[in-house]
């Protein structure tokens, strides 16, 4: 399966979501020297791969994206994300066949030799609110209660937002299919934001817990007594969708 990076100006939209949505996220680190030539691969070839794909209803939505802010050199810098309609249709990793249709080899074009380490993460959606987002966080997390966690923000956190979106242009949780481990995130959730200013703004949470406003019985943070393990800024490079 293909492995991508890139690099100018990230941006972010919502998943799109139908009846049931899936979608896989694979995070990759590539040193500086080598992002321009996988922007290119990833640009002139693999996004043309996965509007055919779209087109023909194999993929719904294939989106570029990279952290907005720069975390060091340990951890993923960029990721790609492809979102379906079926588990069948994730699973179909031979859907990325640029022979078939550009014309060319996959190692012509490959950029796996450009990428220093990688890791592909699956997820169902479970719920959503789409918009146009520039930016967002992504919040991961390992409650110790899932199923009320996951409940809490379809039934609770949902209704909240569609009410008063509090400076978001989109949301959604996800929780994880693939490559689950005792110690890492079972649930991501994402919050939209127009702005790099919005979306760092949404990280300075006021030190008063009293004065924080949510749902009425709202037991999040009771079932993920530990908080987020990790919230990252991202910007989106590229966006497709059959919509």
């Amino acid at each position: 399966m293909k492995k991508f990076i890139t690099l100018i100006t990230f941006l972010l939209v919502s998943i799109p979501v139908s009846a049931q949505t899936y979608f896989s996220v694979t995070y990759i680190n590539v040193s500086p020297e080598n992002a321009s030539e996988v922007a290119r691969l990833e640009s002139t070839y693999w996004s043309k791969v996965a509007q055919a794909n779209i087109d023909s209803g194999k993929l719904t939505a294939w989106g570029l994206f990279a952290r907005a802010i720069p975390a060091g050199n340990d951890t993923w810098t960029h990721a790609y994300i492809n979102v379906y309609d079926s588990l069948e249709k994730m699973l179909d990793f031979g859907q990325w066949n640029p022979q078939a249709i550009l014309g060319i080899n996959n190692q012509d074009i490959a950029t796996g030799d450009l990428v220093n380490n990688y890791v592909v993460h699956h997820y169902k959606v479970q719920a959503s609110i789409n918009g146009d987002s520039q930016f967002s966080v992504w919040n991961f997390a390992r409650p110790e209660n899932l199923q009320g966690f996951v409940m809490d923000n379809i039934n609770l956190w949902k209704p909240f937002f569609e009410k008063d979106m509090g400076g978001r242009t989109s949301w959604g949780i996800g929780t994880k299919l693939t490559n689950v481990t005792s110690e890492n995130a079972t649930v991501m959730t994402w919050d939209g934001y127009g702005s790099l200013l919005d979306a760092v703004s949404a990280l300075d949470y006021p030190l008063n817990a009293s004065s924080f406003v949510g749902p009425k019985g709202d037991k999040t943070s009771e079932y993920n007594p530990n908080g987020w393990g990790a919230q990252v800024i991202v910007q989106r490079a590229l966006w497709l969708s059959s919509n």
